[in-house]
């Protein structure tokens, strides 16, 4: 089955978002003024490359405009965006015809990765993560959706493109039980502290 391709105005940054996770912007450059003014109007999304160490990685995340928050009078505005879909980068232009800023051509890939690991859904419970009701049960017979899993812990953008490009449900499982072993720690000792202050 052929990958569907686009063409997109892109938005390159140090900032990778999954599907449904939301971040507020600054925008004060004219190029993504610009930008921004133009999708306010159109409605469409925008891409975001994801940007580590001056380098334009191979995934980034397709989003759009949620709100315009504030905006001063140099027009400079912080914005909301929210993740729409993940993408693979297929070329980068610096700057579109007649425009100050850039676009490019993405592919969308296949981003079904799921688990029914009883161990993951028992710590999905226990942490009381906010990802779906059917969760909220230990059904281990129902499928839970990695990429979900991972957008309701708090990981920075570079662990979360880490995950992303595992592309293997095994692997991404090993990642987020590690860290969700890693919160689980952290609840714990922080209860501890929480319980030795109460007595004292």
């Amino acid at each position: 089955m052929a990958k569907k391709q686009k063409n997109i105005d892109m938005f390159p940054l140090g900032i990778f978002l999954l599907p449904g996770e939301d971040i507020p912007l600054r925008i004060f450059e004219p190029r993504y003024i610009q930008l921004i003014n133009e999708i306010n109007e159109s409605k469409k999304t925008f891409a975001i490359p994801y940007i580590k160490d001056y380098e334009m990685k191979l995934y980034g995340s397709e989003v759009e405009l949620s709100s315009i928050i504030a905006r001063n009078s140099k027009s400079e505005m912080v914005i909301m965006v929210k993740g729409v879909k993940n993408f693979h980068l297929l070329d980068f232009n610096d700057i579109k015809p007649n425009k100050l800023y850039g676009d490019g051509t993405i592919e969308y890939i296949d981003d079904k990765y799921f688990s029914t690991n009883p161990e993951l859904a028992v710590l999905i419970k226990k942490l009381k993560l906010n990802i779906d009701p059917i969760y909220g049960t230990l059904n281990t017979g129902s499928a839970m959706n990695l990429t979900a899993v991972a957008s309701s812990i708090m990981l920075n953008s570079e662990e979360k493109y880490t995950f992303y490009t595992l592309r293997d449900a095994f692997k991404m499982e090993r990642f987020l039980l590690k860290r969700l072993k890693f919160i689980e720690r952290i609840q714990s000792q922080e209860k501890l502290l929480e319980n030795n202050f109460s007595l004292n």
